[in-house]
């Protein structure tokens, strides 16, 4: 039996911001693409509707209030399209979803054209690669790793200055061990969007570093 009515009570519940019936039914739709897909290649392993609703769409819901994103934006690591592909599922803009894993790039590809989604591609080279002739406003990454390895896949691109990480209670710990690299007067933390998600009030943040 689906469980997509008990998915949909969390859609209408949220308390980030309030949604069209048309978007509700829109995460439905993907969630339930992403289930089937999920079976194929291995996509993410938060399906219950619990966890896919507070593993994914509140880091949606909450990067959007969270006012850290420039157009065009570059979706490092994008995976099954979170946050990239589902942001622009509700809330359009200039996206690149780019994921150096063919299958899932070829994912995204087919949810953007089954959604109809205009601005928006899918790719899937490097992220390097890509901001070698691709300007973007931010580039978004969430759980790709630390932010050093980040910084220094894209370091020698000069394309891009905003860097939004999404983050988990470790981040000051991360940002710390940040400091104490060589890299450390590259980056600076320009901005900080904090959240809480489910019962747990799990600690989440959203940062965006620019260029030194």
């Amino acid at each position: 039996m689906s469980d997509s009515s008990e998915f949909r009570v969390l859609l209408q519940k949220n308390e980030v911001r309030d949604l069209s019936g048309d978007q509700i039914d829109r995460i439905v739709e993907f969630r339930e693409e992403v289930l089937k897909e999920n079976e194929i290649q291995n996509l993410t392993r938060l399906l219950s509707p619990k966890d896919f609703f507070e593993g994914h769409v509140l880091d949606v819901l909450h990067l959007e209030k969270s006012g850290l994103i420039s157009f065009p934006c570059l979706d490092l690591g994008s995976g099954m399209g979170v946050p990239g592909l589902l942001y622009a599922l509700l809330f359009g803009g200039e996206w690149i979803v780019c994921d150096s894993e063919a299958m899932k790039a070829q994912f995204m590809s087919r949810m953007i054209e089954k959604f109809g989604l205009n601005n928006i591609r899918a790719a899937s080279e490097r992220a390097e690669d890509l901001l070698d002739t691709q300007k973007v406003g931010s580039i978004v990454a969430r759980a790709v790793g630390p932010v050093l390895r980040i910084f220094n896949w894209i370091s020698r691109c000069s394309t891009w200055n905003n860097l939004i990480l999404l983050k988990g209670p470790k981040w000051a710990e991360e940002w710390a061990e940040f400091q104490k690299t060589s890299s450390r007067s590259r980056l600076k933390l320009a901005q900080h969007y904090h959240y809480q998600v489910g019962e747990e009030q799990k600690q989440r943040i959203a940062v965006r570093l620019i260029r030194n």
